[in-house]
């Protein structure tokens, strides 16, 4: 598929699929001894793209990404060693998931705090605010 095609199924632009494939998260689409310039992308390339853009709604940046997508197709490792290695960002993810949990109930209880009108409530509020 095209470019267009791509775009239109991930809902990000041109540039963006072209940022991608500059940093390597993306295989070099090729080009199809066309005399035009147009590069055809592969099923992988699409979801490649849609779980970058998922990773990325969950605050993981492009190199937290990278790192998994390299775990992923080296080939030089061997069936254990990726194993470990993504088990690893697992944990990390767990971790940075527990830490969210923690950082939801703290804001819960300040919004029930400004609500009630609690002076605590309106430092916690003015914090996070600044």
């Amino acid at each position: 598929m095209r470019i267009g095609e791509i775009t239109r199924l991930t809902g990000v632009s041109k540039d963006t699929v072209r940022f991608y494939e500059r940093q390597g998260l993306l295989d070099e689409a090729p080009k199809p001894g066309m005399t035009n310039n147009y590069k055809e992308y592969s099923a992988q390339a699409l979801r490649r793209i849609e779980l970058i853009s998922h990773a990325k709604a969950l605050g993981f940046t492009l190199k937290e990404i990278a790192e998994v997508i390299a775990v992923w197709q080296e080939n030089a490792l061997d069936a254990a060693t990726k194993r470990v290695m993504l088990e690893t960002k697992i944990a990390q993810i767990d971790d940075k998931a527990r830490s969210m949990a923690v950082l939801r109930a703290g804001l819960v209880d300040a919004l029930a705090k400004v609500e009630t009108g609690c002076e605590d409530g309106v430092a916690v509020a003015r914090n996070l605010q600044g």
